[in-house]
């Protein structure tokens, strides 16, 4: 294969930004003179700076390469080391298998291969190993060292409220250390957590990053031994992969070189009541439907379950079930405002909505097919946009060229041309980006033609499926069909939901939210541990039912503001929305 176009792809980590030929102005230079020795032209650069080579996901400038790959913008893609691509063996194999398909080679400059043939791609396999290996060495033993300074009583480094981190060493905060000792102290007085957290927003007090101070947030510091003056490690191992599943019941807590905040006695007289507190029985088994898309129509955070139990003259009690603010649960009044609303009536009006968009066949005819004209209609704004870009970075070009040959000619003082120069370089740099940013959007947008029968044939099922299932899969339902809902009032000042945002990802067949949806509503998913099944885009073998929503494959949109004025009034007015 002829190559006449190649992209170049640079990256460094944070950790290597000081190491000797890792930096991306050198991987740059160095891969601009070996595409100009073979007289490849350079149909673009991608650069991930100050980003891990742990895995591809997060590195903004690889999804961008990846996208211009399945537009053919390029013959081959030329790296500095196979370990910038990435030093995880299984992604670097991934990204190989994406070249592969689109014809793309891999070229390596300090790696001298061909993955065109089968010892290449050995080679290849046999580097990507030793680059993964590299990086788990590394990070054991910066593991290693960390543990050690821990068993020395050091600190490890971090955030945490009361201190201030001055070269590794933990330095008292006086002011941060007076709301740590009222922490404490109320705890020991009988204060609940909430109340704690409630007391000291309104008071004023802020954490280290200048937030409301929550529930979890009093609890992380009445459990925290540093304050006692200990220092605490390894808690919880391999936290990115395990999360709380890899809680270590052996950490190491050894005496610290820090100065204590919390003396030994009230250390002790909260820990005691810590372990000894009551514990509170869920007051219902029930899942909450509606848990996480919920909003509060005042700080948009999410709404949280809440249930009061009101007792009545008989003596009888009676529970009323709401979604509450979050901040207001955790945080109390001084954050945000309960905004309650009734957990059952909320459901059903959500389903009610749905329900009636189905059955005006008209609208939902309408407002579908107004997607496709709004798509086309985004793409030409974008379009017109990148054309702007275009030229005014024309004109910075010509700009600057005609700034160095004042410098040449010496028609002007060498700072006044530098400054002016140094001025036009960042703004060239900002419409380079925005440029890259356009392209990226126009390469995802989309004008397929929605058919408007299929959305209602899945609406439609989703609805059936949802009215025959138990709770626990109705909120699984909920969670892969609509995105957010918001709460408004209605005249008598009630509170119900209001606008209730509906997505549709139909761009990633093994991945998006809408196919493990659909997969959910065609199949029987109750049974615990049922794997979803994988399909293949190459190999045609669809399940009958995903086979009906093939023209959907390459359509994203949202449905938006799907609302009413009252509990009472029906939503008439749908808009939607292209991603």
């Amino acid at each position: 294969m002829d190559i006449k176009k190649v992209a170049i792809y640079a990256r460094v980590s944070t950790e290597e930004q000081a190491s000797e030929g890792y930096s991306i102005s050198a991987q740059l230079q160095t891969l601009r003179q070996y595409a100009m020795l073979y007289n490849w032209e350079i149909a673009e650069e991608y650069v991930d700076e100050g980003i891990s080579g742990k895995n591809i996901s997060g590195r903004p400038d690889m999804q961008r390469l990846v996208a211009d790959i399945e537009q053919e913008k390029f013959q081959a893609v030329l790296v500095w080391k196979i370990s910038r691509l990435s030093r995880n063996m299984l992604d670097t194999l991934t990204l190989l298998d994406k070249f592969e398909d689109y014809g793309v080679k891999f070229i390596s400059y300090s790696e001298n291969f061909d993955t065109g043939s089968p010892i290449g791609r050995l080679v290849v396999q046999l580097m990507a190993s030793i680059a993964e290996m590299e990086r788990n060495t590394l990070s054991e033993n910066v593991k290693l060292g960390m543990k050690q300074r821990a068993l020395e009583g050091s600190w490890n480094g971090g955030i945490i409220f009361g201190y201030d981190s001055v070269e590794k060493e933990l330095v008292v905060n006086e002011e941060e250390a007076k709301i740590v000792n009222l922490i404490f102290t109320l705890y020991s007085q009988g204060k609940g957590l909430k109340a704690i957290s409630n007391h000291l927003n309104k008071e004023g007090y802020r954490t280290k990053r200048d937030r409301h101070f929550s529930i979890n947030g009093v609890a992380t510091i009445l459990d925290n031994p540093v304050y006692n003056g200990k220092i605490s490690w390894l808690k919880v191992e391999n936290w990115d992969k395990k999360r709380r599943k890899g809680r270590n019941d052996n950490p190491i807590l050894v005496e610290g070189q820090h100065e204590a905040i919390i003396n030994d006695e009230l250390w002790s007289l909260v820990q005691s009541r810590r372990k000894n507190k009551s514990f509170k029985q869920r007051q219902s088994n029930e899942p909450f439907l509606l848990s996480s898309i919920l909003r509060c129509p005042d700080c948009g955070q999410g709404m949280v379950p809440s249930i009061t139990t009101y007792t009545l003259s008989d003596g009888t009690k009676r529970k009323h079930i709401y979604y509450v603010c979050s901040d207001f649960h955790n945080k109390g009044s001084a954050a945000c405002k309960a905004n309650s609303v009734k957990a059952y009536d909320a459901e059903r009006d959500l389903i009610q909505r749905i329900e009636c968009f189905l059955a005006d066949k008209r609208k939902f005819q309408e407002v579908i097919r107004s997607l496709t004209k709004h798509s086309i209609e985004s793409l030409s704004k974008l379009k017109r946009d990148l054309i702007d870009v275009d030229l005014k970075l024309k004109e910075v070009v010509e700009l600057q060229n005609k700034y160095l040959e004042a410098f040449e000619q010496n028609l002007f003082p060498v700072p006044v041309l530098q400054e002016r120069l140094q001025q036009i370089a960042i703004e060239k740099t900002a419409l380079e980006q925005k440029k890259n940013q356009l392209i990226l959007e126009i390469g995802k947008s989309d004008t397929t033609v929605i058919p408007p029968e299929l959305v209602q044939i899945l609406l439609e099922r989703f609805i059936k499926v949802y009215k025959s299932s138990s709770r626990e899969k109705q909120k699984q339902l909920l969670q892969l069909l609509v995105k957010r809902i918001t709460v408004g009032r209605t005249n008598d000042r009630q509170r119900h939901i209001d606008k209730v945002e509906i997505e549709f990802d139909f761009m990633e067949i093994n991945l998006s939210k809408t196919f493990t949806l659909i997969h959910m509503l065609y199949l029987e998913t109750e049974k615990e541990g049922l794997t979803i099944p994988s399909v293949s885009a190459t190999s045609g073998k669809y399940p009958p039912y995903l086979q009906l929503f093939l023209p959907l494959f390459v359509v994203r949109f949202t449905l938006t503001d799907l609302s009413a004025k009252s509990k009472k009034e029906l939503p008439q007015n749908i808009s939607f929305q292209q991603k």
